[in-house]
């Protein structure tokens, strides 16, 4: 992992399944000077702690998390829920990782006719006059109204998940409920740092 992280240059991307990585880069929604294929990363794993809590690595792929026995014993909300999300298709290539870091967004990022603070900061929301059926109930701003897009994001909040990642720095712990950012008026994925 300490490879993976040396590897990627600021303006690179991680690539492992891809689901939402390459439709934003055919769509000319993000452009990266670098990808860094992390697909033989050894995290691919769900595996038992001493404490009775599961590891599941970032390249767990949806459809076999929610088929774990494990997770459908100790957490069926969580299989449950990546079960009602995506199509089968996009579950067998989908990860953990890439759910969770996917970008926010509704169904205004993908209309390039349209603004969209999340797509270009400072063009303003058209989701905020416009269709609302998924938008943001509580936490949203006049930036943006959108919600987070991961099948799983919700029960892992509820679960008390942790996320354990990995940076120059060296590792970091994080309670899942402080993972995303709402959305304020910082337009960036809500995973990253705003600026200080």
């Amino acid at each position: 992992m300490p490879d993976a992280v040396e590897k990627l240059a600021p303006g690179g991307a991680y690539l492992a399944g891809g689901t939402n990585l390459v439709d934003h880069l055919r769509m000319g929604i993000r452009e990266v000077d670098q990808l860094v294929d992390i697909t033989r990363l050894d995290l691919a794993d769900i595996s038992e702690l001493p404490d009775g809590s599961l590891r599941v690595g970032a390249l767990v792929k949806n459809s076999r998390m929610a088929a774990h026995p494990l997770i459908r014993q100790r957490y069926p909300m969580l299989a449950e829920a990546i079960l009602a999300g995506a199509s089968p298709q996009i579950r067998n290539m989908a990860t953990t990782g890439g759910n969770l870091l996917q970008r926010t967004r509704c169904v205004y990022f993908y209309d390039q006719t349209t603004p969209c603070n999340k797509r270009e900061p400072g063009t303003g929301c058209a989701a905020i006059a416009g269709f609302g059926k998924y938008n943001a109930l509580f936490g949203a701003s006049e930036y943006c109204v959108t919600v987070h897009p991961s099948d799983m994001c919700v029960p892992l909040a509820a679960l008390d998940a942790v996320v354990v990642a990995e940076g120059p720095e060296g590792e970091r712990r994080i309670p899942f409920a402080e993972f995303h950012r709402l959305p304020g008026d910082y337009s960036a994925p809500r995973h990253q740092p705003a600026p200080r």
